[in-house]
């Protein structure tokens, strides 16, 4: 599902109550609890970054986890897009 120009940002990105073996990417002092793309969803659109929201889309780590994932344009590395959506949506 490689789009160029696009990231894939998924909700365990930015999960608190993961650790970063199981996906967490940001540190655990940006990270929050039960984060849902709706939150990721309007962050990125306060950033200006285009999203597109997937519902019902699995982690492939985890495909019995519907959790969904928001399409981004890439306008910055990735870990520092995700820091920027985490202090969003704090």
């Amino acid at each position: 599902m490689r789009r160029t120009g696009k990231i894939i940002i998924w909700p365990s990105y930015l999960e608190g109550a993961l650790p970063r073996s199981d996906g967490r990417r940001i540190p655990k002092s940006l990270a929050r609890r039960d984060v849902t793309i709706e939150e990721i969803y309007r962050a990125a659109q306060e950033l200006g970054l285009n999203p597109e929201l997937q519902r019902g889309a699995a982690h492939p780590r985890t495909p019995w986890r519907k959790t969904g994932l928001v399409l981004v344009d890439k306008r910055m590395p990735k870990t520092r897009l995700l820091r920027e959506l985490a202090r969003r949506i704090r």
